[in-house]
Parts: C-alpha cells; structure tokens; sequence
C-alpha cells in the first residue's frame, strides 16, 4: 500500500473526529494550525483551449490574475458536498481577502471557506490529485473575462518526495535495462537473423519477436512511470507542508472550472483557466 494511499484513509478516519468551532476561527495575523498548509495560490482566470464558456467571454485575450493566501486543514469543511470533490471533504480557507487589478484598480473579493480531498495516486500510472473548491462570492472582472460569483473548483496532481524518488529510481532501472541489455541483445539478434538463411531463419525468428516484445514492454512500463511523476513543463515544485503528510508535498498548476447546469440533464464543469501555487512554510526543516 502506497504511503499516500495510506494518507487518504487516514484522513476519512482523523477528520471525523475533530472539533469543529472556534478553532476555524483565524485571522492572517495568527499562526497557522501546526498540522495546516498554508500555500499562495495564483488564479489565472482566461479563455482556455477546450472551455464550454460563453464565446463571448474572455474572447480579447484578457487574462484576470487573482493571488489569494489560504490554509488547507486536517478538518472537516461541514459544507455541502460536491461531486468533484467527494464526500466528507475537509477545510481550506483563505487566510485573507483576494485582490486583483483591473482597469478601475485594485479590486478585492471577499473568498469563503471550502473543501478539499486528495485521490491516492495509482501507483506507477498516475500521480495523486488534490481537488477543492472556494466560494468567490460576488466574482470579479476584467474587460470581457469574467470570474463568476461562487465556487470555483482546482484541480491539480500532487507528489509527495518519496514517491518521486521511488519512481525515478524505478525509472531508471528499467532505461538502464533497456539500453543495455535488451537493445543490444535485439540488435545483434536482428543482425543475426538477417544475415541466417531462409532456413535458419525460421528458428530465429522466435528469440527476435521475444526480445521485440520485451523492449515493447519496458518502453511501456517507462511511459506508465513518466505519467505517475511530475513533468518537464512542471518547473521546479517547491515543497511544502500539508495536513497528515509528514514528509514534503509538491503540487503542480492544474486547472479551474466552474459548476454549469447541463446542455440535457446533470451538471457540467466549464474551464476557467489555470492556476499555480507556491507554499508558505514555517517549518524551516521543509524548505529547500
């Protein structure tokens, strides 16, 4: 059982258990709870490739940046579930108002508490995702790009450091395998069977397609490991602390969305933009 999915059990269990009252009450002049991450998050609200937003909206170009410091806490939200999220969710609020700046100046927009989940990664196929929501109140604007009154939903994948240095390590081994066991073996193999007669051929031939279908394996294996770690495009991911996981976490930008009523029936989810986030650590011991 992976560390993580080992994590998001615990968090079912911990979270019930925990009161709920006066110790949401927080200011950012006060310290974050000691089992709290505290991370700065940048919206990048824009037209997106793919959005079933309006065509009108966000149609110039404009992009609307919203920075906005909040707390992600080991306890439960009490607040109405969402499908994306899942049930029990737990509590992420802002630790102040959001600012942006628009073409009448500085605007803020007063950002209420929500809920947050972690789906355990699949291990060596996909990372872990970090899904929650905010409640944007009155939304913001700017020029024809517009940031909807209420929830807002992001997602994004998350790693903790030893599962990327376990898949790296798996990584490696299996590269190593390939460039020097396998493609040299197949090279000499198909050298081999190249040059055998139409006769010979036939016995060879087995011991090519074998090596064939092992170098196919393990360049599928390496494909399945490069989806379960963090992408070039990535950049450096700081670390940072997060409820219930004692090692580091880091978290790549990932997407946001708003909740639609659908086209026929049920819900759908538009895309709003992006959005990145840095930690806000005060455990020294987990900065690098």
């Amino acid at each position: 059982m992976s560390t993580l999915l080992l994590l998001c059990l615990l968090v079912s269990s911990h979270a019930l258990s925990q009161p709920v009252g006066s110790k949401l009450v927080q200011s950012s002049l006060t310290p974050p709870n000691p089992q709290a991450g505290r991370w700065r998050l940048m919206l990048d609200v824009g037209r997106e490739q793919g959005t079933w937003m309006p065509p009108e909206w966000g149609s110039s170009g404009t992009r609307l940046a919203i920075p906005l410091l909040v707390d992600f806490l080991p306890l439960r939200s009490n607040l109405e579930d969402d499908p994306l999220v899942g049930r029990n969710s737990l509590l992420v609020k802002p630790v102040d108002e959001a600012t942006f700046i628009n073409e009448n100046g500085e605007q803020t927009i007063q950002v209420q508490a929500g809920g947050w989940s972690v789906e355990p990664p699949k291990e060596g196929k996909s990372p872990a995702v970090l899904r929650f929501w905010l409640d944007f109140g009155e939304g913001g604007e700017k020029r024809d790009t517009v940031l909807p009154p209420g929830r807002v939903f992001f997602t994004a994948a998350g790693w903790m450091d030893e599962e990327i240095e376990v898949g790296n390590k798996a990584r490696s081994g299996l590269v190593s395998l390939l460039e020097n066991d396998i493609l040299v073996k197949l090279k000499a193999a198909q050298e081999d069977y190249d040059q055998a007669n139409a006769l010979a051929k036939v016995g060879k031939l087995s011991n090519l397609v074998g090596l064939s279908t092992k170098r196919d394996n393990t360049m599928a294996r390496i494909r399945s490991i490069d989806k379960s770690l963090p992408k070039k495009g990535d950049g450096n991911l700081k670390p940072g602390k997060f409820p219930f996981i004692e090692s580091r976490f880091r978290i790549a930008g990932g997407g946001l969305c708003v909740k639609r009523p659908g086209k026929v029936m049920g819900s759908e989810y538009h895309i709003l933009g992006t959005w990145s986030c840095t930690p806000v650590d005060t455990d020294e011991s987990l900065r690098s």
